[in-house]
């Protein structure tokens, strides 16, 4: 995926000079914009490495992970709920923040429980999704209102379209959690 990334952005910046549609200024303008965004995802990237370096020599996870699998409760409960979490956090964070604090604690439970890894990762990329759909603060929500934002388009009417689209990825997240051949029957496993 980021090799083909990269062949479709330079394809791009050809077409539109080929167009003149972008000059040495605009070139310029968008090579600084995405040296910010790359900037800005690597240090999310080294501070995730950080914090999971640091759980892992505090020996939260195996912490976690004991209370986890002391009370009780089964693989299909805590995806259940490991979903439910994601999903509030959905509404007020983006999905890198959410996955780069939540993966590390929760992965090392559903291993110990005998969850899938495939299984355990469509989970939490639905479960993300979901939540950029959903209000206050549904961020998806927000990007495409502001693209539509010419057209007169309302944020309250772009969270009532979404709607149907949240509420069907509910649906598949609560039969995923239920049926992991879903997720992993694909793979024989």
């Amino acid at each position: 995926p980021t090799e083909a990334g990269a062949v479709g952005a330079a394809a791009a910046l050809i077409i539109g000079f080929a167009m003149r549609r972008i000059g040495t200024r605009a070139a310029w303008r968008i090579s600084v914009q995405t040296g910010h965004i790359t900037a800005a995802v690597c240090f999310l990237i080294i501070g995730a490495s950080i914090y999971s370096r640091m759980l892992a020599f505090s020996g939260v996870p195996a912490s976690i992970t004991q209370i986890a699998l002391n009370s009780g409760i089964g693989p299909t409960e805590f995806l259940l709920l490991f979903a439910a979490l994601l999903i509030i956090l959905g509404t007020v964070l983006d999905s890198s923040s959410i996955m780069l604090v939540t993966v590390p604690l929760a992965f090392p439970i559903t291993q110990q429980m005998g969850v899938d890894t495939v299984h355990f990762g469509l989970i939490t990329v639905l479960a993300v999704e979901i939540g950029l759909l959903t209000p206050p603060l549904g961020l998806s929500v927000f990007v495409v209102q502001s693209s539509l934002r010419e057209l007169g388009v309302t944020l309250g009417e772009v969270f009532r379209g979404a709607a149907p689209f949240a509420l069907i990825m509910a649906a598949t997240l609560v039969a995923l959690v239920f049926i992991p051949q879903i997720a992993t029957g694909l793979l024989g496993r």
